[in-house]
Parts: structure tokens; C-alpha cells; sequence
């Protein structure tokens, strides 16, 4: 069962990283600061979720041996909500990407649940 999450996992890195291309390079011209920042957003937020893939990964395989830190927690936990964003961007605004978004929400979901588990059993 293992090998084949992970197959998931590699195919859904490749396919977020070609939305990732995608998105990166379709942003329209910033006109104003505000639209600077949100573009630097976006793709800060696309590197999270990318990120969030390799978090899954290894939170899957090597079973929680590298949340034993309050500190580490908590940047997995940032790093996770700024990919949800950008999943819920793909499903319900750009719907693109449509089966990788739900793949990718669903290993945030598991990564999520295995922090608040980590966190409430060590008690931190």
C-alpha cells in the first residue's frame, strides 16, 4: 500500500508542479503594491503546497519521527495551511487541477491530523 501512496504522492508532485509553472507564469502585470504582494503570495503559496507533498511523504513513510519539536509544528503547520490555499484556489476559482486538488487536500488533511494528534499526546 505504501508504494502505491507514494506513486500517488510522485504524480501529484509532478502535476502541481506543472500548475505551478502555469500559475506562476499566466499572473497579469501588477499595477499597484497590492497586487505586487498578492502575486508574491500566490507563489509563495505554490511552493507550500509543493512542500506539503514532500511533508506527506515523509510524515507517511518515517511516521512522525521528525515532529518532536514545537517549533518545527508549528512552520509544518503554516507551510500546510498556505498549500490548502492554493488547493482551494484550483478547486472553486481557476477549476484546474481538479483530481490533484482533492489528492492534495486530502494530504493535508492527514498531515493536519497528525500534528494536533503529536501536539495534544507530547502535550508541547
Amino acid at each position: 500500500m505504501r508504494g502505491i501512496i507514494n506513486t500517488v504522492a510522485f504524480i501529484v508532485f509532478v502535476m502541481q508542479s506543472i500548475a505551478f509553472a502555469i500559475g506562476a507564469f499566466s499572473q497579469k502585470k501588477p499595477v499597484s503594491g497590492v497586487d505586487i504582494l498578492y502575486n508574491y503570495f500566490v507563489i509563495i503559496a505554490f511552493l507550500c503546497s509543493l512542500l506539503t507533498i514532500v511533508i506527506f511523504v515523509v510524515q507517511y513513510n518515517f511516521k512522525n519521527r521528525i515532529l518532536e519539536k514545537k517549533w518545527l509544528i508549528s512552520i509544518l503547520l503554516f507551510i500546510t495551511v498556505l498549500g490548502i490555499y492554493i488547493n482551494l484556489l484550483q478547486l472553486f476559482v481557476l477549476t484546474d487541477f481538479i483530481i490533484v486538488s482533492i489528492i492534495m487536500l486530502l494530504f493535508d488533511i492527514y498531515i493536519i491530523r497528525n500534528i494536533i494528534n503529536i501536539y495534544f499526546k507530547h502535550k508541547l
